[in-house]
């Protein structure tokens, strides 16, 4: 940027904090009139450690916001470059004076750490009592959790070539082993030239010689019983991964509205829970399949012929971010308690998946990273040649998962999916597409209440198929038709399906 784009986006900040009244999770305002505040390490750090922020020194919040009398912006300047050599790593921060209102101000622009490079903190303090991150307008000292977390990221983890001492091979789905090791004697012929199953399977991760069954002669070859199946083998191969780690799956669940607190302040229930099990390839398929049947309505398409509807959220989009989230989650041992969650709303879906951003890869970089990162480079390279079951292969896009789910809504039109990431976590959000931009809550209800009105009753099919909503906009509808006790519900024999009628 050049000096007056600085001093722009300086003065969009503080007229952002003069509405709202304090200081923002991006920025930090300090007097400094006399002397930097101590607490500026800490506030380095915290930037550091996140995703970046913004400092100003001389201006005072308890004035408004308003310009410090007596600042000394060119000695603060230089304070603030001494502090950051405090720091370790030592931070970078782009450093301007900027006016403002008649005076001179000190504006700094910190940039996130590469991941491989976390914890910033403070030296004097050490990692675990001198690291920070921002949480709102303030700085949280980080826990030895997520320390420890981000520590882990320093060397590349090796979580998904770990033995799984209590399976064997017997718990890999043959059907798959065997679609595997057809496309790797494929795509490398001169590689597994002569290779036998069992040699081919130990190379390329999916089994390890367990050391109990280790022989003194090393040119012995191990039987298939001496061998058992790693971590990304079973999650990737296996028949079913949960009997060895019942959390490593995906949830799903569907809410009547656009927030938790709408349903769960007012005693409410969600529209349906499901718990998808399974190898990664199915778990893919299965949850895609769900939130399909959720979301789409009777006539979604992808086609944009006559007459038809395209689905609220393209195919394409959910399986990429279904698999990402299954792919680059943190498989740690501290991790294997958290699921996939994917909680649908009305007006969005979010897929949350343990393990923030690694490597080279942050927040900025995320949509072109300079050069991808792996957190599960064996499980990656499984996956690339583990069949679907209804063909093609689950990595057929070298690691670009989000910039082809960017693509994919930009195609068709709608907005891009948002962001948002800490130490331990990760979350995608897909908008729903805005086609029908009046298909509030409220409008499912009223749509219904209308049809309803030129009918004794409907069932929950009758009103997809005539209002061409999708099931959680139906539900969303009939529930909140149903608190307020417009409509009731009846059983009219011989119709197998409940039906809704108005209350007169």
């Amino acid at each position: 940027m050049h000096d007056d784009d600085y001093t722009a986006k300086m003065t969009e900040l503080i007229e952002l904090m003069r509405i709202i009244g304090n200081d923002t999770q991006l920025c930090e305002v300090k007097e400094s009139k006399r002397k930097l505040s101590s607490s500026i390490t800490d506030t380095l750090s915290a930037f550091s450690n996140g995703s970046g922020g913004y400092i100003i020194l001389g201006l005072s919040e308890k004035a408004g916001f308003t310009p410090v009398e007596g600042f000394n912006a060119r000695s603060m300047q230089e304070a603030l470059s001494q502090a950051c050599e405090k720091m370790t790593p030592v931070v970078r921060p782009t450093i301007m004076t900027c006016p403002f209102e008649g005076s001179n101000l000190v504006f700094a622009q910190i940039d996130e750490m590469l991941p491989r490079d976390k914890p910033c903190f403070v030296t004097t303090l050490g990692a675990y009592s001198g690291s920070f991150i921002r949480t709102g307008d303030g700085d949280r000292r980080m826990t030895g959790y997520e320390v420890e977390r981000l520590m882990e990221e320093h060397a590349q983890p090796a979580y998904d070539a770990e033995m799984v001492q209590d399976a064997t091979i017997d718990d890999l789905n043959p059907a798959l082993v065997h679609g595997l090791l057809e496309r790797q004697r494929e795509a490398h012929p001169n590689v597994f030239k002569g290779h036998g199953d069992s040699e081919m399977l130990r190379e390329l991760r999916i089994l390890a010689l367990d050391s109990a069954d280790e022989h003194d002669d090393e040119d012995i070859d191990p039987t298939f019983s001496q061998l058992r199946p790693t971590l990304g083998a079973l999650l990737a191969l296996g028949r079913y991964p949960q009997q060895f780690y019942p959390r490593l799956n995906v949830t799903i669940a569907v809410f009547p509205g656009t927030s938790r607190a709408e349903v769960f302040a007012q005693g409410g229930h969600l529209v349906a829970a499901e718990s998808i099990t399974g190898p990664i390839p199915v778990m893919i398929d299965d949850a895609v399949e769900s939130l399909m049947t959720w979301t789409a309505g009777p006539t979604g398409t992808d086609s944009s012929s006559e007459g038809t509807h395209p689905p609220d959220y393209p195919r394409s989009v959910l399986r990429e971010a279904i698999a990402n989230a299954l792919m680059h989650r943190d498989y740690s041992p501290h991790a294997r308690g958290t699921q996939v969650r994917v909680n649908v709303f009305t007006n969005r879906i979010e897929v949350i998946n343990p393990g923030g951003l690694y490597g080279t890869v942050t927040h900025n970089t995320l949509v072109n990273p300079i050069s991808p990162s792996t957190r599960n480079q064996f499980l990656v390279a499984i996956l690339e040649a583990t069949p679907y079951p209804d063909g093609g292969y689950v990595i057929e896009n070298g690691g670009s998962g989000y910039q082809q789910i960017e693509a994919a809504l930009r195609i068709q039109g709608m907005e891009p999916a948002d962001i948002e990431h800490t130490i331990d976590s990760f979350k995608l959000t897909i908008n729903h597409r805005r086609a029908f931009d009046d298909m509030t809550d409220k409008n499912y209800a009223q749509r219904i209440v209308k049809l309803l009105e030129e009918r004794p009753s409907a069932s929950v099919r009758d009103i997809m198929l005539e209002l061409h909503l999708s099931p959680i906009a139906v539900a969303t509808g009939l529930r909140a038709l149903l608190n307020k006790g417009l409509v009731e519900s009846i059983n009219e024999q011989p119709r197998p399906q409940k039906q809704y009628r108005l209350l007169r």
